[in-house]
């Protein structure tokens, strides 16, 4: 039989931890109402009861030889677990893009231009300025967010791992594993949030090439991430491919409940102070 030649539509299933955060400033209340609804428990039973030491799931390449500056670049979202990326069928996101930059004034942080596309009718690009804290242990990031989402309020401080990465033959990055976990404050109650980004430099990737990048998950022992109910969600990247509608590599953040972005005047006047990054 023929082999299929692209992942880009097909849904295995949304993620369902309860709602960080990132884009809840810029949408309607009646949209974030909809959204609420696929909000499930912060991490079902079959996950494990504490977060990973972030060093304990990388791949021995990325311990030993991780070159942040191959880590820089455009970066096409093929697959996720994350529930601060909207799955509804009102909300749900497509076209996701992270463009990974060193940061212009602080060698200690590196940005992350995250963008996606959002809402019905063809939807509209919210780009989102983010910022992650550079360690010294190579791949181990520290990403910051303040928001006030009243169905997960005070997310912030999240780790950010560089689990694994796809390295082409002049060295350079064709893909990355990131995952992100955060425990409760209690320790008794376990994790919190706990999410996982598949990215690549094509938009558009054959399955067998995602099927590595899978294999390579499973291997650094998260797979429970992808297992645990509900599953993982694939990115439609296909409709932005044919329409050629990206945002700017570097647009100005909007739609994304940053101050100074799109709604979030609007939605501070209804809804309290907008969310904004925290470095």
């Amino acid at each position: 039989s023929e082999r299929p030649k692209l992942l880009h539509t097909e849904r295995v299933a949304p993620c369902q931890y309860a709602v960080m955060g990132r884009f809840h400033r810029a949408l309607t209340p009646l949209a974030l109402l909809a959204w609420a609804r696929t909000a499930g428990a912060d991490c079902p039973d079959d996950c494990p009861k504490r977060c990973p030491a972030q060093e304990d799931v990388q791949s021995p390449y990325v311990k030993d030889h991780f070159d942040i500056s191959q880590f820089w670049g455009v970066f096409y979202e093929i697959a996720f677990h994350d529930s601060t990326q909207p799955t509804n069928p009102l909300l749900t996101a497509a076209c996701q893009r992270s463009v990974k930059s060193p940061h212009q004034s602080d060698t200690k942080n590196y940005k992350d231009l995250f963008s996606l596309r959002i809402g019905p009718f063809g939807g509209t690009n919210a780009v989102c300025d983010l910022e992650f804290n550079i360690t010294d242990s190579p791949g181990v990031f520290m990403g910051h967010w303040s928001g006030n989402s009243p169905w997960n309020p005070n997310l912030t401080d999240i780790a950010n791992t560089v689990v694994d990465v796809g390295v082409a033959q002049n060295g350079t990055y064709n893909w990355t594993l990131e995952f992100q976990c955060k425990e409760f404050d209690d320790p008794t109650k376990g994790i919190r949030f706990a999410a996982l980004n598949f990215y690549h430099k094509k938009p558009l990737i054959d399955k067998d090439e995602f099927e590595v990048m899978l294999a390579r998950l499973r291997s650094r022992g998260l797979g429970w991430i992808i297992d645990a109910s509900p599953g993982m969600h694939m990115v439609d990247q296909q409709s932005c491919v044919d329409k050629q509608d990206y945002p700017s590599q570097d647009a100005d953040p909007s739609w994304c409940g940053q101050k100074g972005s799109g709604l979030s005047s609007l939605m501070s006047t209804t809804q309290g102070s907008s969310a904004e990054l925290v470095v």
